[in-house]
């Protein structure tokens, strides 16, 4: 990202903040529920849906920078299925938008060249060999992921690894934090959390609490150390160390400076919370009209207002997401949302991790 980008991204967060407007600085796009693993903790392969064209997705991307979207992040499934992800990328960077991508590496050296203007890509990586293909359940999964952050750094695309902390790699995420180290890359970790079309029952997936505290404080220790391979903020491991119920709660980004657009077109605030009603479609609605009805989601304590905003531009009645209020939510520990949640809260520290991120 430019530096003019990060000042006009810095400028973006204070209207949203203090004029209490609403603009998607990050979106996370989800092309295809398709994908070549079974995660123990994910069940987007199982879920039907439409896929939206390639020229559905143009057109977004253009509404998109409109609204001053500065980065967006490519997910799935698995998004280098798309036989178009190639035409996605560069629409996407030709547009002057930040774009990277979640992946696990299928057909990654197949379709390298295509992915010259990517700018970064997140892989999964979960533990050891053994750990991880037991929970992509897929026999030769680490090797794929590995052979992903090689090409890719060959490549000259930056790789930042990803865990998702369960009970059967807590003693492991130390292996996953060496392996930053070996590769000179980020390693960003995160707590375990149901997604809204989720696994219903991870029961048997949750760390224990006290074991997993201990994990984090030794995280903690790391960082204030100077460890420079831990995509964390110090701010952002302390907070999640408070999982499962954190004790304070930030302003939440989603559906103010955050979005996430679904395979078939759909927009959600956040995909970790289940709403009742459906959300808006921004295919039939366009990008701008879907955005403002999205639902506001303020925590407090342990619980989350759902608050519908308004408009100067559209009547009550024209407002298709009436949600009620009492939703529980028991706070935020995704890695990236965290870091727009404190820059909401006006946590300055956190400003050098993310500029480190899209330098």
């Amino acid at each position: 990202m430019k530096l003019k980008d990060k000042i006009g991204s810095g400028l973006s967060v204070l209207k949203v903040t203090l004029l209490k407007r609403r603009i998607p600085l990050a979106v996370r796009f989800q092309l295809t529920n398709r994908c070549d693993h079974r995660c123990l903790y994910c069940n987007v392969w199982n879920t039907k849906s439409e896929e939206l064209s390639t020229e559905q997705i143009f057109s977004l991307l253009k509404q998109l920078r409109e609204m001053g979207t500065k980065t967006i992040s490519f997910s799935g499934g698995e998004p280098l299925l798309r036989e178009d992800i190639s035409e996605i990328i560069n629409c996407c960077k030709n547009l002057g938008i930040s774009p990277s991508m979640n992946s696990r590496g299928a057909l990654i050296e197949k379709k390298i060249k295509e992915l010259k203007n990517l700018d970064q890509i997140k892989v999964s990586i979960d533990g050891p060999e053994e750990i991880h293909d037991f929970l992509a359940r897929k026999k030769g999964a680490y090797q794929q992921s590995i052979k992903t952050v090689e090409v890719a750094l060959n490549n000259k695309i930056k790789v930042i690894l990803t865990t998702t902390i369960t009970k059967y790699n807590l003693d492991h995420v130390e292996f996953v934090l060496a392996l930053a180290e070996k590769y000179n890359l980020l390693a960003a970790f995160q707590p375990l959390k149901r997604l809204a079309r989720g696994v219903e029952d991870m029961n048997d997936l949750y760390p224990e609490e006290e074991k997993y505290k201990k994990v984090i404080e030794k995280f903690i220790f790391l960082k204030k150390g100077g460890n420079k391979h831990m995509r964390n903020s110090l701010i952002g491991l302390e907070h999640i160390w408070h999982w499962p119920s954190y004790n304070h709660q930030l302003p939440c980004s989603a559906g103010k400076i955050f979005c996430i657009i679904e395979t078939n077109g759909d927009l959600y605030p956040c995909d970790r919370i289940r709403y009742p009603t459906e959300l808006p479609n921004c295919v039939k609605l366009g990008f701008r009209k879907a955005f403002e009805l999205l639902p506001e989601i303020n925590p407090i304590r342990n619980r989350t207002v759902i608050a519908t905003p308004t408009s100067r531009r559209m009547k009550q009645s024209d407002i298709a997401t009436k949600i009620s209020n009492g939703i529980n939510c028991d706070g935020c520990g995704f890695c990236g949302t965290l870091e727009l949640n404190l820059l909401l809260s006006f946590k300055l520290e956190i400003i050098p991790t993310i500029w480190e991120i899209f330098k």
